[in-house]
């Protein structure tokens, strides 16, 4: 990576004006200026009474299932009270709670047992870049739920959203402005049971404890300097700039390598260290000023800070087959101990005016920084050393990122009178993501053990004895969007006549810089040294040892990638005798998206680039039925079509690890969107206080489905890509559930009023037809589709006293095994196993606006596993983690 921002942004534009060029859509002189705006509900349906109930969380699913009610499309929602009750931190920990979502990993959620690749996230409606390179979608681990108004996640696809739409779509709605005086402050400590035993640190920066690197981990100047000018950190080429190769010249050039070695930061020698309790804040204030008799002002602000330790206790493993059907180990890590450091700032100000009801105008700026450092030390065997009894590695590593999205929102509603009601709603949104990762450091010792039982450590000799990988990925978003709606009534007729226009663009830079250090010129007892005392500034500078530092940043680790939207749509809503709700219409979308390998040393595009370029454009219909045969019951049903692209990631033939996994993937630039076809219905049933029951069934029929394959990789690693299936299909049922205890029988008691039980079921079955590709010959070609779980399931049981002092709540959540990837050459598919999570809070509520929480997760000590033909691929314990916060309101 020699070539600079400077370089790779005008070509960035450059990629956005030439995609612009094969639209058939010419952009608006409007549409930067405007911004994709969360479509509203419609009002064509019949009011539904909301009725207020003794207990929390019961008073919560009235309101809500009353939202949900008045949706035209199958939908979920969860409010702040309900999340809050629960005692998840964070929207991905919250979201696991609703029907047929599981979590993975903490971060991505899976609607319906489909990859995140088939969810969507929007942030009050709004497309916006994910920090994540790795994934297309946004972390959803990075929102705190102090931000948060409520979740709402749209499983059938609807003509007024982004076609991107496979499982379902989550919409993050944050903090709306209040109509009174608000104020909040939390303080919070948690404890993990895996921090009772010591954990590793080296020295970091000053700013850690804000989530901010110093400057000691980032790409020393002088380097950068060095690759600008000679385009190489080796000797030859340096002295070539320096006016030829002779021995004045490569003396000098030497000198320069080793200058630039000790510029890098070598004080990474890990240590152990107790690991302390883990702490959080949160403050909330906002207030509303009435200006004028018709125009009112509101504000709103709140700021999270948590910061908190994890101790790392793993285990992998990667297998290959030499005979029949069994598994030879030839990476076995069954000792993977280690530390993450974790550090979240997030805020949100928002100011609004409103004008007689008739017309709002709002801004939001959100900002998230998630930061993690991760430390570790895996101790283990790779192909090398797997039958040496007496010899082991010692892998040291140090992973250091700042993910940050920082989003700019612009919202209007304005209703119209003396246009016949005419509702307009616009949005604007600019919005920025960022991964900064700046300075990853991996090394080696091989610990050998002697007969008398001694051990020694010493640094592998290698001229790749030391990697050192700086990262940093930009991605910038430009949204928006307006919509319009108009109510006819035409004799039993309720009609509400919809349209509106998105445009989308993002522009991404990815630049990596990779380096090695030459442990060759040491002799083994300098090599037993600690890490810092071996790379020590007197034996770097030391001309009797052979030291070398070298630039090996692969072809492609950099590139640039930009995509553009265009997208109107028609629709129609009516509603025929308060019975039967018709809601049809279609979405035409024009997508293109290119992503360019760059050369590391030149920045010139590697390959041609009209083989890179994705063009997708298409018409997507919707249709939905709501038959509201009953006061309390409804019907739903649903069809349409549908799209999920692949991520600039999968697109790109570049080599990457995987956060989740830690598995090495490579993107493949043939992919093509996989389309959908997209079938529900579902039974509805609303009872008094909050009770209410539902069942549905779902099909999906999806071509070209977009699969994760293990390939053949190198020196004994495993190596994932991805490829396009032929077709394959996806199908269940649901249900979900909330009862209060009480009046289950004529004479139950009355203290069974306080307790009640929520719960929802998935069961689901898919399947999927794959063709071999070069030399990966995929063992199982028809098999269920990867991420699918056959059953999900969540269950609550909770308690509400009568003086609403007290509550409590126990949660379970397991998902069903799921493919993690695809095997080959003989080998089983690889199967994430079900996780058994059992959590619990209590609430108390000692005087009016005062509460203290007490929350315990995974109760039951689970760890997660991925298992090939029954043996352990890799194996995590996350631990059991309790937690304590006190919260004042009013």
């Amino acid at each position: 990576m020699s070539c600079s921002n400077m370089t790779l942004r005008p070509l960035a534009k450059a990629i956005l004006l030439a995609l612009a060029s094969v639209s058939c859509i010419s952009q608006p002189a409007w549409a930067e200026s405007a911004e994709s705006a969360e479509a509203a509900d419609s009002n064509v349906a019949p009011s539904i009474e909301r009725i207020q109930v003794t207990g929390r969380l019961m008073s919560s699913a009235a309101i809500t299932a009353a939202e949900r009610r008045e949706q035209s499309q199958v939908t979920e929602i969860l409010d702040a009270e309900m999340i809050s009750r629960i005692g998840d931190s964070d929207v991905a920990a919250a979201l696991k709670r609703i029907t047929g979502l599981t979590l993975i990993d903490n971060k991505f959620i899976y609607v319906r047992g489909l990859g995140e690749r088939y969810s969507s996230t929007l942030l009050n409606g709004a497309m916006v870049p994910s920090p994540d390179p790795t994934r297309n979608v946004v972390p959803l681990d990075m929102f705190p739920t102090a931000i948060i108004e409520s979740l709402m996640v749209q499983k059938t696809f609807s003509v007024d959203q982004p076609a991107s739409f496979g499982g379902g779509g989550v919409n993050i709605r944050t903090l709306s402005l209040p109509r009174e005086r608000v104020f909040e402050l939390s303080l919070g400590t948690g404890y993990n049971s895996l921090n009772s035993d010591d954990g590793l640190e080296y020295a970091g920066g000053d700013d850690d404890w804000r989530g901010r690197d110093d400057g000691t981990r980032g790409l020393p100047t002088d380097i950068q300097q060095a690759l600008d000018l000679y385009g190489s950190l080796e000797t030859i080429p340096i002295a070539r700039q320096l006016g030829g190769i002779n021995a004045e010249n490569l003396a000098r050039a030497e000198t320069i390598n080793r200058e630039l070695g000790v510029a890098l930061n070598r004080d990474m020698d890990i240590e152990r260290t107790s690991i302390g309790p883990d702490m959080d804040a949160s403050l909330t204030y906002g207030d509303s000023l009435q200006l004028t008799d018709k125009l009112t002002f509101g504000a709103i602000g709140s700021f999270a800070y948590d910061r908190s330790s994890r101790n790392i206790d793993e285990q992998e493993r990667y297998y290959s087959i030499t005979s029949g059907s069994e598994l030879t180990p030839l990476v076995r890590y069954d000792d993977i101990s280690g530390t993450e450091y974790s550090t979240q700032v997030s805020s949100i100000v928002n100011f609004g005016l409103n004008y007689d009801n008739m017309h709002t105008l709002e801004s939001s700026t959100i900002y998230l920084l998630d930061t993690s450092d991760e430390v570790k030390l895996k101790v283990g065997d790779t192909i090398e050393t797997i039958n040496e009894p007496n010899r082991e590695n010692m892998d040291y590593s140090a992973r250091y990122e700042e993910r940050t999205l920082t989003a700019n929102q612009f919202r209007g509603d304005h209703h119209f009178d003396f246009l016949s009601d005419l509702n307009m709603q616009w949005q604007w949104t600019d919005a920025r993501a960022r991964r900064y990762a700046p300075g990853e450091v991996e090394y080696r010792y091989i610990r050998s053990t002697q007969d008398d039982g001694s051990q020694t450590a010493t640094l592998r000799r290698s001229d790749n004895a030391v990697q050192y990988i700086f990262g940093d990925m930009k991605d910038r978003t430009e949204n928006g969007s307006i919509d319009f709606k108009l109510p006819v009534s035409l004799a039993s007729w309720e009609l509400e006549l919809q349209g509106g226009y998105m445009y989308f663009q993002r522009s991404r830079n990815s630049e990596v810089d990779r380096f090695k250090l030459d442990s060759r010129g040491f002799d083994n007892v300098e090599l037993q040294q600690r890490f810092s005392e071996i790379f020590s500034d007197a034996n770097i500078l030391d001309p009797s040892k052979n030291f070398a530092i070298s630039d090996v940043t692969a072809q492609a680790d950099d590139y640039v990638a930009a995509q553009q939207l265009d997208a109107f749509y028609l629709g129609l809503d009516s509603m025929l005798n308060d019975t039967w709700r018709f809601t049809l219409g279609a979405r035409y979308e024009d997508f293109r998206q290119l992503a360019l390998p760059l050369s590391p040393s030149t920045g010139e595009i590697q390959g041609d680039p009209a083989e890179y370029p994705l063009l997708d454009e298409d018409w997507y219909p919707s249709a939905a039925l709501t038959w509201l045969f009953h006061p309390d019951m409804q019907v739903r049903f649903g069809l349409s079509q549908s799209v999920v692209r692949p991520d600039l990631r999968e697109v790109t033939p570049v080599l990457y690890v995987d956060p989740i996994t830690d598995f090495n993937v490579i993107g493949f630039q043939d992919l093509e969107s996989s389309k959908l076809l997209n079938a529900d219905v579902r039974w509805e049933w609303y009872l008094p206080s909050g009770n209410s029951l539902s069942v549905g069934a779902f099909y999906k029929d999806i071509d070209a489905p977009i699969e994760s394959i293990e390939i053949m990789g190198s020196d004994g690693n495993l190596l994932v890509s991805f490829r396009n299936a032929e077709e394959g299909s996806i199908y269940g049922v649901e249900t979900e559930f909330v009862r209060r205890l009480g009046g289950l029988w004529s004479t139950s008691p009355g203290w069974l009023d306080q307790f009640f039980v929520a719960g929802n079921l998935t069961l689901s079955d898919s399947d999927i037809r794959i063709q071999r590709f070069g030399a990966s010959n995929i063992t199982n070609l028809e098999r269920r589709m990867s991420g699918h779980s056959e059953y999900v399931v969540n269950a609550q049981l909770g308690f509400d006293s009568n003086n609403e002092r007290h509550s409590a709540t126990l949660s379970y959540n397991v998902f069903g095994e799921r493919i993690n990837f695809a095997g080959v050459n003989g080998k089983d598919d690889a199967y994430e196993q079900p996780f058994h999570s059992v959590d619990a809070t209590y609430s108390y509520y000692p005087v009016e606006g005062l509460s203290l929480k007490l929350a315990a997760k995974n109760l039951l000590g689970e760890r997660t596993e991925i298992l090939q033909q029954g043996e352990i691929l890799q194996g995590r314990d996350p631990g059991t983690s309790v937690s304590a916060s006190l919260t004042y309101r009013f």
